[in-house]
């Protein structure tokens, strides 16, 4: 039995699941979020076997504690649930991370490109996103785990080379917008460099003023909103505005 938070919680959880999945993050049934349980017992983790799309209830998710052992929940658990873990355990202030292979993200991770903030999507990140150059399979131990969130440092983002795209937050909102806003720099900056045009970018005080100002969490909570009225509008029949 669970209390009507960790409910509520949960059911915001499953929401932000099919987000992400109208806004390019799904791939099959791969790609997974975790909620830091407000408990303290561990964190909540998406099952297994089925895609971002289709997670709809508290019953979609396992609470495992930082040892991956489960808690609670029955469902199928997700082999990389040290992603989460390691991350979580490295950075108190983390209540979400999610790990998926949106396409434009994982093309660009498969190179030596930094990102440039060619548009304001790249500008929350300070045009700065670190890399991570382990294995590009599954990152399924515990040392993997922490070599991943080593890569990711004190960041919100980390490419991972021939593989996908991790990504944190304090609050569903602020994961959630990165999440999307990544693969969508990544997008721009590879449809423009396919372009042959000749690439231009503000100063380095304008794009960190602009990171500034971008990851504010007033902006990311009301992006997040309009994400999730997209989803609203899409479940309903009448399709999102706009998808990236």
């Amino acid at each position: 039995m669970m209390d009507g938070g960790t409910e509520a919680g949960l059911r915001d959880l499953a929401v932000a699941c099919r987000v992400l999945a109208l806004y390019g993050h799904e791939d099959k049934a791969l790609g997974h979020l975790s909620w830091r349980d407000p408990a303290g017992r561990g964190l909540w983790l998406k099952r297994a076997h089925v895609g971002l799309a289709e997670i709809e209830t508290p019953a979609d998710f396992v609470l495992i504690d930082f040892k991956g052992q489960r808690l609670a929940g029955d469902a199928p658990l997700h082999k990389e649930w040290p992603i989460h873990t390691e991350i979580m355990l490295a950075r108190p202030a983390v209540n979400v991370v999610g790990h998926t292979h949106p396409f434009y993200a994982c093309l660009f991770a498969a190179t030596e490109e930094p990102l440039r903030a060619i548009a304001h999507e790249g500008c929350y990140f300070n045009a700065d996103v670190p890399r991570y150059r382990g294995t590009s399979y599954l990152i399924d131990t515990i040392p993997l785990g922490q070599d991943l969130a080593d890569a990711l440092g004190a960041h919100k983002v980390v490419l991972m080379n021939n593989h996908g795209l991790t990504f944190c937050g304090d609050s569903l909102a602020e994961a959630g917008v990165l999440g999307i806003t990544i693969e969508k720099a990544c997008k721009q900056q590879i449809t423009l460099a396919a372009s042959g045009f000749q690439m231009i970018t503000p100063g380095a005080e304008e794009i960190a003023m602009k990171a500034r100002n971008l990851t504010n969490m007033a902006v990311l909570g009301g992006f997040w909103s309009y994400y999730k009225r997209q989803l609203a509008r899409y479940e309903s029949g009448h399709g999102p505005l706009v998808v990236l």
